[in-house]
């Protein structure tokens, strides 16, 4: 079997992936900065932070189905230059100091538009060129990948906010999605299945999909623990800028932390991979839910910058392990519904992300960070109360030859 460095579609969906969420992570840091200079309120920065959600759950089911019918590669090049386009109009805007509220909503929504189409197409793609047998290892590499942007995105992200401004972040992340659409470009294969099945309409379509989703009693629950720890993982970085914030940290240090915590990140999912290979997966999966929820009640504890860097570093080596060992679950998904079955998993993981954000936001500002840590550490439990009362389900998790 050929290693993935050699399956040369991959390595151009992934190089290209990686530059874009490089450029994401670069942006990612000044935009709640902007909206807590401009207002001042945290609630606002975590509801534009989840405009991305909001669009993708309205989108997420069409786009499934475009995605199935249609030429999947040719979408999510068109939809990459498309969220090239917005971040590039946020970046005008500031540039000539005429950005608002309302239009950061706006261009975050049309960007989160376009962003719906090239994720659900990233996402289902995958198994067209990988192989089942590597879709962990697979997994792992993406996860290093995506660990290693937002070690180098935010810190470099910071650093741009400080010494130039906030505009050139956004500039950087408008090239980042033109370079993943080039390297689409390149990839020779459609991503798609060349002989399609008779089309029977987007509800029908729908329809079979959701009838596969629901009697798979093994990847609902996997759907449930998922999205509740989603929640949580999503509005993490959130909390530490908030947090830090309150320690009077600049944004460049707030860079440094999440950098430090993304390169914990790229370890955790080195690490995260070879145990799906050699390890039972149950009790990985428990050992490592265990360990998180109690490193997250650390927070209570945070007096300063040190410890709060400390926590949210071994959260962050923490937070791939999940996903890496329910990795062979994906490969059960029959090809001609990959979208579809994408789209539906997808729009409530953007569900919880945006619920994430906000409730974060909202609990911060309206409870106090007593009350946000108690609750996000409740959502945790409550995630490893499932995963223990499921063992026979989890231990049947398909792993990797």
């Amino acid at each position: 079997m050929q290693p993935l460095w050699k399956h040369r579609n991959y390595m151009l969906l992934s190089a290209g992936q990686g530059i874009s969420w490089l450029g994401t992570e670069i942006s990612g840091i000044a935009m709640p900065l902007i909206v807590l200079a401009l207002t001042g309120s945290a609630a606002l920065a975590g509801t534009i932070a989840a405009m991305r959600g909001i669009t993708y759950v309205l989108l997420s089911l069409p786009a499934g189905y475009a995605l199935d019918r249609g030429n999947r590669r040719n979408i999510m090049i068109i939809s990459n230059l498309g969220s090239g386009l917005a971040m590039f109009m946020v970046f005008l805007a500031l540039l000539f100091k005429h950005l608002s509220i309302p239009e950061l909503f706006i261009l975050y929504g049309i960007e989160g538009s376009c962003f719906v189409f090239a994720n659900i197409g990233r996402f289902s793609s995958l198994r067209f060129i990988v192989p089942n047998e590597q879709l962990h290892a697979a997994i792992a590499q993406d996860s290093a990948v995506g660990q290693f942007a937002q070690m180098v995105g935010p810190s470099f992200g910071g650093f741009l906010y400080q010494t130039v401004g906030p505009m050139i972040s956004f500039l950087a992340d408008a090239l980042s999605y033109v370079i993943n659409a080039i390297a689409l470009s390149f990839v020779n294969n459609s991503l798609s299945l060349e002989k399609k099945e008779p089309d029977e309409g987007l509800r029908k379509g729908l329809k079979e999909a959701a009838a596969w989703l629901w009697g798979q009693q093994l990847y609902r629950v996997y759907l449930c623990m998922s999205w509740i720890r989603i929640i949580v993982v999503e509005a993490v970085s959130l909390l530490v800028i908030i947090l830090a914030k309150q320690f009077h940290a600049s944004a460049g240090f707030i860079g440094i932390i999440l950098a430090i915590s993304a390169a914990s990140g790229v370890i955790g999912s080195i690490v995260a991979g070879k145990f799906a290979r050699k390890y039972n997966r149950f009790t990985a999966l428990v050992v490592t839910g265990i360990i998180s929820t109690a490193i997250f009640m650390l927070y209570f504890i945070a007096s300063n910058l040190v410890t709060l860097t400390i926590i949210t570093a071994i959260l962050f080596a923490l937070f791939p392990s999940y996903y890496i060992i329910c990795a062979g679950i994906i490969g059960k998904i029959p090809h001609h519904i990959q979208g579809r079955v994408t789209s539906i998993t997808r729009s409530g993981d953007f569900i919880c992300y945006s619920l994430g954000l906000t409730l974060m936001g909202f609990t911060v500002q309206f409870l106090g960070d007593k009350w946000t840590i108690s609750i996000f550490s409740l959502l945790l439990f409550v995630f490893l109360m499932i995963m223990i009362s499921n063992k026979k389900l989890l231990d049947a998790i398909p792993s990797a030859v």
